[in-house]
């Protein structure tokens, strides 16, 4: 019988993540599984579910949230991410989609930001862990050359 994920374990989970500012975790049906420090709404996670579609229309836009705009500049699904800020003062910004078989095999997507002097090479490897060990697996993508 499918459980689901528990909510309450995967936010205990976030939190013990000292070096994310925020996290989110909601699946294609733009359900909130469970967050920290970010309660986005559905229209602004919309977007998010197109990231994958096309790499120049997401590095183009970029992502929104909480009313903060992050430039774009990887696009190597499973892992979408950027920044906001300068060399100083920043937030990088990271999304992960993966398939979750304790979710109904639904897409299960992680949306994480993290502040310098946390960087990429740091958080992406981190969230990249999360997600296998407590969400499900990533996604496996194949780039087509246009």
């Amino acid at each position: 019988m499918d459980q689901g994920l528990d909510a309450a374990q995967l936010l205990a989970e976030l939190k013990k993540q000292d070096e994310w500012a925020k996290a989110i975790i909601f699946d294609e049906d733009l359900n909130v599984i469970t967050h920290k420090n970010c309660a986005a709404s559905k229209e602004e996670l919309a977007p998010y579910l197109k990231a994958y579609d096309v790499r120049d229309n997401t590095i183009g836009a970029g992502f929104v949230l909480l009313g903060e705009h992050y430039e774009v500049h990887r696009w190597h699904p499973p892992l979408i991410y950027g920044r906001r800020g300068d060399a100083d003062v920043g937030e990088g910004i990271s999304l992960a989609r993966g398939i979750c078989k304790k979710h109904n095999g639904k897409r299960v997507y992680l949306l994480i930001t993290y502040e310098l002097p946390i960087v990429s090479a740091r958080a992406v490897p981190q969230q990249i862990n999360f997600y296998n060990q407590f969400i499900g697996e990533l996604e496996k993508f194949e780039i087509k050359q246009q």
